[in-house]
């Protein structure tokens, strides 16, 4: 017989390595195999020092599954040292799955009590019959394969890996009790996370609510409508091979009505698996296709979704119904600029976050072809570049209430913290730039770039800042916003300071009149700046409103609490107008809402009104008029 490299044969099939759900599967197909009736997995954690040695952490150390099968036999432990076996392809068998415990593992012991002869031995990449020890004993029949020293060393969550080894096993179990087999496979873990210590996932539990049948291409697909309540959620379909899961294919993920799971399966899958049962080898794109393997992605997958959509609307009437309106509300209110209409029938049918994704790709299409038709010389219609920067108008307004609606809900004892971050991140040292939210103070500050975009603006900022912490004694707490003119020079300054709650009428006055200082402190030091805007965020009592009056502020109309103003001059030579007004959170956020609403409205008008359906399919295409 021809030897084989076993160590360069596994590397070449578990390229892309080898996980706790891979090698479980593949004990457990085994177990079935054998007919046992009841498999146990047993998950062994131990505590683990941190790479830098300061923590632990609590690591998957050892799988051991155990079954109650036909064990090894002299007949199974002859075929153990043959790779490729032929003894199980009636049942799906690829005589290879086992190399994947060497892949996993360091060490692999075998244990298998049978009815008088009790068979041991550890499998490594130089396993031979020689390795075996056969004694004569009697027992409970009970066969074992104990995985340990693992190669990867991970902080396994178990609900994943357990509701994922039940999907794969879910339909092969379903089957079974069809045929008048009951197969238990129990679970157990020292690890310490929320899921029960001890589970059990029985065929006896498994019903299919539909079955299916349909013909694509030549070939038939079988399929098999499961259900889990919530709070587990979402639409999934398995492709399986041999009744064993192989490729996920999510439908949807945010269904929440509860839980749908269609196995799939055919003989062209069956052939379509790779030699590990890991992955389908089907061509993704038509032109990819060819005798051998006929069906492509490209036209499976609308198929299946297809067919899966329709068993659960004939399983469970109403409930992708109820998902659907679900979604339209949902983009009415987060994105109503969008169309659904234009993004295909189906659309309604996704995810709402997946639509979302849709139209994105689409309107990068429409504006390739915009540009290409610029660039080529092309005649391109005014209307085609104005729908683009009408649609992104239309997602900055709506992201703005985002925005508003996030700050209004916030508790008033951290709103002020939240507010400053949401302006400019605060204590910001400029090595973060990020967008910033400064219209949320004045939508004509809306073209105003982030003071420390500028490097030189950023640096006096920081000396001004450190110069004022040492003569006030206070670190400035303020966020600054500039304009340029025609020449690219700072012209004009937003300051925006925010005071603590609670401080008192000498403590909110003193913090105006730092105000004024520190903006004088940046007009002596910028010499091209020609106004200043300043904003104090602070709290407006009764007593602190009055002397504010008294001193010669003005009050400015407001939605809700009290805003008053009042100009100053700063500078050396006292002659950069300064406008200083002083509102409280509260007022900055509800007025913020009362100038988007107005965007809001013209918005909603644009987005209801009726679109031609050759406009619609015109935009849909990308095409230029």
């Amino acid at each position: 017989m021809a030897r084989i490299n076993l160590q360069k044969f596994i590397a070449e099939h578990y390229k892309g390595g080898v996980t706790a759900r891979d090698v479980i599967r593949e004990g457990v197909t085994n177990s079935i195999h054998a007919g046992a009736k009841t498999i146990s997995i047993d998950l062994s954690f131990a505590r683990q020092a941190s790479l830098f040695g300061d923590d632990e952490r609590n690591v998957l150390d050892k799988i051991t599954i155990s079954d109650d099968g036909e064990g090894f036999t002299q007949e199974n432990i002859d075929y153990f040292d043959e790779i490729c076996t032929a003894h199980k392809d009636d049942i799906g068998g690829k005589g290879v799955g086992r190399l994947a415990f060497l892949k996993y593992a360091d060490h692999v012991e075998i244990r298998s009590q049978m009815a008088s002869d009790l068979v041991e031995f550890r499998y490594t990449p130089d396993f031979t019959l020689d390795d075996v020890r056969k004694t004569a004993a009697t027992g409970r029949l009970e066969t074992t394969v104990t995985l340990s020293a693992l190669k990867d060393k991970i902080n396994t969550q178990v609900t994943k890996l357990v509701n994922s080894v039940c999907d794969d096993f879910r339909l092969l179990l379903f089957l079974k009790k069809q045929a008048g087999q009951i197969i238990s496979i129990q679970f157990t873990h020292n690890s310490k996370q929320p899921f029960d210590e001890e589970f059990t996932f029985s065929g006896d539990s498994v019903l299919a609510e539909k079955t299916r049948t349909f013909e694509f291409l030549g070939e038939t697909f079988d399929c098999y409508l499961f259900r889990d309540e919530a709070p587990r959620k979402g639409i999934v379909a398995m492709l399986c091979a041999d009744e064993l899961c192989v490729e996920e294919f999510q439908i949807s993920k945010r269904f929440d009505i509860c839980r749908y799971f269609i196995s799939i399966t055919s003989t062209y899958l069956n052939r379509c698996s790779n030699i590990e049962r890991q992955k389908l080898e089907i061509p993704k794109t038509e032109a990819e296709a060819d005798m051998a393997s006929p069906i492509s992605r490209e036209t499976l997958m609308p198929r299946v979704r297809e067919e899966c959509l329709a068993m659960i609307d004939e399983a469970a009437e109403g409930d992708i119904d109820a998902y659907k309106r679900a979604n339209i509300e949902k983009l009415k209110k987060y994105y109503p600029f969008i169309d659904t209409k234009s993004l295909g029938g189906e659309a309604v049918m996704l995810d709402a976050d997946e639509i979302v994704k849709a139209y994105r790709a689409q309107q990068a299409r429409r504006e390739d072809l915009v540009i290409e038709g610029l660039e080529d010389g092309c005649k391109v219609a005014f209307d085609d570049i104005s729908h683009l920067a009408s649609d992104d108008l239309a997602r900055f307004i709506v992201h703005r209430a985002l925005v508003i609606d996030s700050l209004a809900n916030m508790p008033p004892e951290s709103a002020e913290d939240v507010l400053h971050n949401t302006i400019l991140r605060k204590q910001s040292d400029g090595a973060d730039i990020r967008e910033n939210n400064v219209w949320l103070v004045d939508d004509k500050f809306l073209s105003y770039s982030n003071i420390y975009s500028d490097a030189t603006l950023a640096r006096i900022v920081r000396e001004v800042g450190a110069e004022t912490e040492t003569k006030q004694r206070r670190k400035p707490d303020v966020a600054a916003f500039f304009s340029k003119d025609n020449d690219g020079r700072p012209n004009k300054l937003v300051i925006i300071e925010f005071k603590k709650p609670g401080a008192d009428i000498f403590e909110n006055n003193k913090s105006l009149v730092q105000c004024r200082l520190y903006a004088s402190e940046l007009v002596d030091r910028i010499e091209t700046v020609r106004e200043v805007f300043a904003f104090a965020i602070v709290e407006i009592d009764d007593e602190f409103y009055k002397d504010m009056k008294r001193t010669g502020f003005k009050d400015v109309f407001s939605l809700s609490e009290r805003v008053v103003y009042d100009d100053f001059v700063i500078g050396a030579s006292s002659d950069i107008p300064l406008h200083l007004y002083v509102m409280p959170v509260t007022s900055l956020i509800t007025d913020a809402k009362a100038r988007n609403r107005v965007f809001e409205e013209v918005l909603r008008f644009n987005t209801d009104r009726d679109v031609t359906p050759e406009e619609a399919d015109r935009r849909n295409r990308g095409e230029h008029v």
